[in-house]
């Protein structure tokens, strides 16, 4: 929850404080440099992170006959790209440049590919479980599921604002999955 916390307060401070960028155009990785940018590449450290612990947390409060490892290793894999997002945009104006962008692309696909997957996989497997029967879950990560996609294949939306709306849906999610998981480890089964 934490992780969600500092990541949104981050993102939505520079969305507001940085006036060189438009909010509907500009994607969030083009506020990872220039002012502010450490700050949210620190962000986006501290939630990959969270994500890694999202993937012990997703395996080890499941009950065993709902236990899966493929939400877990596609969070896994989320969070190790995420980094690698962070990373790569500092490469601009260098030799590596195009190879940076190429890698930051695909970093950047991983990630949302990975853990949105991740989500709609786990939500499944939470919502049959009597401490995370909720629906909220299943909808926001279906949901996410959907504007991955919107943001993949319809080109002609702004990029900035479609991805923003995928990265508020994930946050949304995480702080959902957050609460519910933290409520499952304390319960006594």
């Amino acid at each position: 929850m934490f992780a969600v916390v500092v990541f949104a307060t981050t993102a939505c401070a520079l969305q507001w404080t940085r006036t060189d960028l438009d909010p509907v155009l500009a994607p969030l990785s083009a506020y990872l440099r220039g002012p502010g940018g450490i700050g949210l590449r620190s962000a986006y450290y501290l939630m990959a992170s969270a994500l890694a612990c999202l993937a012990w947390l997703a395996y080890n409060t499941t009950t065993t006959e709902r236990r899966s490892m493929l939400p877990s290793a596609l969070f896994l894999v989320a969070a190790m790209a995420l980094p690698v997002v962070a990373l790569t945009v500092l490469y601009e104006h260098t030799p590596q440049e195009d190879l940076a962008r190429l890698i930051h692309g695909e970093a950047a696909q991983t990630t949302f590919l990975c853990l949105v997957t991740g989500m709609v996989l786990l939500s499944m497997r939470l919502r049959r479980n009597e401490h995370t029967h909720q629906r909220a879950g299943i909808v926001l990560a279906w949901l996410a599921f959907v504007q991955m996609w919107v943001l993949a294949l319809w080109k002609g939306l702004p990029p900035g604002l479609t991805q923003k709306a995928l990265i508020v849906l994930i946050l949304l999610w995480l702080a959902w999955v957050a609460r519910k998981l933290w409520r499952a480890s304390r319960s006594p089964d």
